[in-house]
């Protein structure tokens, strides 16, 4: 009896640690950098994936013409001439990848953000890999795509206070695993090949409301509440056998500073999120981040998840490359089941001041005196 209950509360405990993973859409190398913090000091298009509220801050118009960013996991770097060459008839080119989890991410975003508007595109993909059954060799495959547009405003409540709102339209497809063989993932050529094996795809709607303000003191400190997918976003299925798997809402409250001063910037916060989410452990709603802006350069790190989080941006005229290695916890608590993952992204925009002058400061982008 003492062993049948063992074997059931372990895979309730198992079925619960898979379900941890804390999936979020789009996100900001920048953000990664400092360790998931964001909501408190963003100031440019990516207030519209983010926070609308901070539409509001904008002086001038912020133009997103391409943000295209990938990122993977160390396992799929171990593993990489293993994954280019391995032979589905040959079980020794890829008995290395028992146990292991390939992961792989991808984002495209554009976007034109005005004082107090913006309207923005963005599509993410996720796909992992983890190969079981040495008798009968499958990889449990799970694949998403999110694909949206998002229109935001924000409204003045006082001094630097602002309201923010967003209304978001997101085909989903995919969200699920499922169990591939060696031939199909070895002829996928793109996450699309992967794709193709999901049939489940759905249309949502979703709404993000936001609030902050920054107090008249010394390094400008600023305060952010924002709750995005108010309530949930469920999906309407458009092909397939169900509908994909709804947007857990997120309530997120954020504190930030920082000084702007010629040729070197310094911001730094604190952020807690998935606060309505009572199975999400506490350590895994924290991040701690701070960013130095040097000329043509950006130095972050913060604390994302219990795990160091470091990035580097580098930024010349309108091209800026944002790389970062961070952690994600797939398990209940930090320090359980971590994954070491590593992203580069490259952004072309355009920022002009209130007079629609082309805001740049011998090669590091600048916007009336605020940090991209």
């Amino acid at each position: 009896m003492i062993k049948i209950i063992t074997s059931l509360l372990l895979m309730v405990f198992s079925q619960a640690v898979a379900a941890q993973q804390v999936y979020e859409t789009a996100r900001s190398l920048r953000s990664l950098g400092m360790g998931g913090m964001y909501i408190p000091i963003v100031n440019d298009a990516d207030a519209l994936f983010y926070n609308p509220a901070a539409l509001g801050r904008l002086k001038g118009m912020n133009l997103l013409l391409a943000n295209v960013g990938v990122g993977i996991n160390s396992d799929s770097i171990s593993e990489i001439d293993t994954l280019t060459s391995f032979d589905p008839n040959d079980p020794s080119s890829f008995d290395s990848l028992f146990g292991k989890r390939i992961a792989a991410q991808a984002v495209a975003k554009a976007a034109v953000a005005l004082p107090y508007f913006g309207l923005g595109y963005f599509t993410n993909y996720d796909v992992s890999l983890e190969l079981h059954n040495p008798a009968y060799p499958q990889f449990k495959t799970f694949f998403l795509n999110d694909s949206g547009y998002v229109l935001g405003g924000a409204v003045p409540l006082g001094p630097d206070s602002y309201l923010g709102m967003n209304f978001k339209r997101i085909n989903r497809w995919g969200g699920e695993e499922k169990d591939l063989g060696l031939t199909t993932i070895a002829n996928g050529a793109s996450f699309s090949d992967i794709g193709s094996n999901f049939d489940n795809k759905g249309v949502g709607y979703g709404l993000d409301l936001a609030a902050m303000t920054t107090l008249p003191l010394p390094l400008g400190p600023t305060f952010a509440l924002v709750w995005q997918d108010v309530g949930g976003t469920a999906f309407t299925k458009t092909s397939g056998t169900d509908a994909p798997p709804h947007i857990e809402q997120n309530l997120s409250v954020g504190a930030g500073l920082g000084f702007d001063l010629p040729g070197i910037d310094w911001t730094a916060g604190a952020e807690l999120r998935h606060l309505l989410e009572p199975d999400i452990q506490i350590g895994k709603k924290i991040h701690l981040g701070t960013e130095l802006s040097l000329p043509l350069i950006d130095l972050r790190a913060g604390i994302n998840q219990g795990y160091f989080s470091y990035g580097l941006g580098v930024n010349i005229l309108i091209f800026h490359i944002d790389a970062v290695s961070y952690t994600e916890e797939l398990g209940v608590y930090p320090g359980q089941t971590a994954e070491n993952r590593y992203a580069v992204s490259l952004s072309i925009d355009l920022s002009f001041d209130a007079n629609f002058h082309f805001t740049d400061n011998n090669g590091k982008k600048r916007k009336l005196k605020q940090r991209r």
